[in-house]
């Protein structure tokens, strides 16, 4: 049932670019087949990494850092694979519980170009709107500071390892690509993540989600990327 679901999900999320132009379509029925042909035609494939997490080490206890590859479908669809390795080892502030997981997750979706249109077909800049579906199984070990009885007296700290997660959640955002060189470019995005589901175990809660971030219903994201890009045809 689960993976019925799941299915379901990445197919609306794929197709979500595509209603951002239906109403283009309607005005431009008088196109011939060649045109369409040339829309969806494979113009070439990008391979990314995000930088962003590696620097935000630097400041925190968790972060991630992942690569990507991407097909450029007529400079305006580019359906994209993104895998990454989230990590964390961090100390609540308020609870001192400790929290450790090292894991990689896994997104797929698509890109969806605005700039793109006959005057311009290939734009060197250009402002995007993203939509992923991801997900990530993985250990994580939680250890508490002692607690003491109220019945029988004494302390005793909690120590769990190696206990079973995984969470699948869904992403909205938007994007910025800019050329910097040939075949080279940077771009930035942010995005909207929501959980779709979590299991985790019976006796702790996953505080750090690889490739999602801390364990809550929704929350932000970003990456900030280097991209070569291979081009198929001129």
């Amino acid at each position: 049932m689960k993976t019925s679901r799941y299915i379901l999900l990445i197919s609306m999320l794929l197709a979500l670019p595509l209603l951002a132009v239906a109403g283009e379509n309607d005005k431009k029925e008088t196109k011939d087949k060649s045109n369409i042909a040339d829309m969806f035609s494979i113009n070439g494939i990008g391979v990314s990494a995000d930088i962003f997490g590696y620097v935000y080490s630097l400041i925190d206890d968790y972060t991630s850092g992942e690569v990507a590859v991407e097909l450029n479908l007529g400079n305006r669809f580019y359906p994209i694979a993104e895998i990454g390795l989230g990590w964390c080892d961090a100390i609540d502030e308020t609870t001192s519980i400790r929290y450790k997981t090292r894991a990689p997750y896994y997104r797929v979706g698509i890109n969806y170009n605005f700039m793109t249109n006959e005057k311009k077909p290939n734009p060197k800049n250009y402002v995007y709107a993203l939509a992923r579906f991801g997900w990530s199984s993985f250990n994580y070990d939680v250890e508490t500071p002692p607690v003491t009885d109220p019945v029988w007296g004494g302390s005793t700290a909690l120590k769990l390892n190696d206990v079973k997660g995984s969470c699948s959640w869904a992403e909205f955002g938007v994007g910025v690509k800019v050329k910097i060189a040939k075949g080279f470019h940077m771009g930035w995005s942010i995005r909207y993540k929501t959980r779709i589901s979590e299991k985790q175990g019976n006796n702790s809660r996953m505080w750090y989600i690889p490739g999602f971030g801390i364990n809550k219903g929704t929350c932000f994201g970003g990456t900030y990327n280097l991209i070569y890009e291979i081009p198929f045809k001129k």
